[in-house]
């Protein structure tokens, strides 16, 4: 691959990757809700989906799942099911902080890195514009592991560079909200948020 390829790709990615979207939505609702440092736990799960949706795509799998719709309808619902319990417990615990004084960890590692994952992998617009695109810049004539190997890590340091951006948007916004009242009410704003990503995924699979 010549450099002019790699530059345009890189230019492309992350343009695109500073687009809002789910994942940049969710890193800058984190950001606020449970601080920067927690918030890179979800980073990790969201790098791992992209990562998966890039390989996968690279491999021709989507392919697949243009014959085998039902593949991603399950995937997808799910997804879904798994982030609207995860909402639903935000929301749980963002109510009960409102009783505490001290200020409640949320959601835990786990649980962090399962959501950001489930909504890089189960977003139905991050696969069709991967699809669009990332094929474009792969050369046919020239093995397929060393192309993926450069244009993968390109992507994901361009969605990670984007992510700490939203996220620490987010956490310098709730310097504004330091008491205890309206850290319940950015916890349940993050919870609408995951309550609604959950039931998107679950009406897109079932339309």
């Amino acid at each position: 691959m010549n450099a002019d390829t790699l530059l345009l790709f890189a230019a492309t990615i992350f343009v695109i990757s500073l687009t809002p979207g789910l994942c940049m939505t969710l890193a800058f609702t984190l950001g606020i809700s449970v601080g920067f440092r927690r918030t890179l736990w979800m980073m990790l799960g969201e790098l791992a989906g992209v990562a998966t949706v890039a390989i996968c795509v690279g491999l021709g799998v989507a392919q697949v799942l243009a014959l085998q719709p039902e593949a991603m309808l399950w995937l997808t619902i799910g997804g879904g099911a798994y982030l609207f319990y995860v909402g639903v417990s935000m929301w749980r615990q963002a109510s009960a902080s409102v009783l505490a004084t001290h200020k409640h960890k949320s959601l835990g590692r786990t649980q962090l890195i399962a959501v950001g994952y489930n909504t890089a992998v189960l977003n139905p617009k991050g696969w069709a514009f991967l699809v669009a695109i990332f094929p474009g810049f792969i050369d046919e004539a020239l093995p397929l592991g060393p192309q993926l190997g450069i244009l993968i890590p390109i992507f994901l340091v361009s969605e990670f560079i984007a992510l700490c951006l939203y996220a620490g948007g987010g956490r310098q916004l709730a310097l504004w909200f330091s008491k205890p009242e309206h850290g319940a009410r950015l916890n349940r704003a993050a919870a609408l948020m995951v309550l609604l990503v959950s039931v998107w995924f679950i009406w897109s699979g079932l339309s």
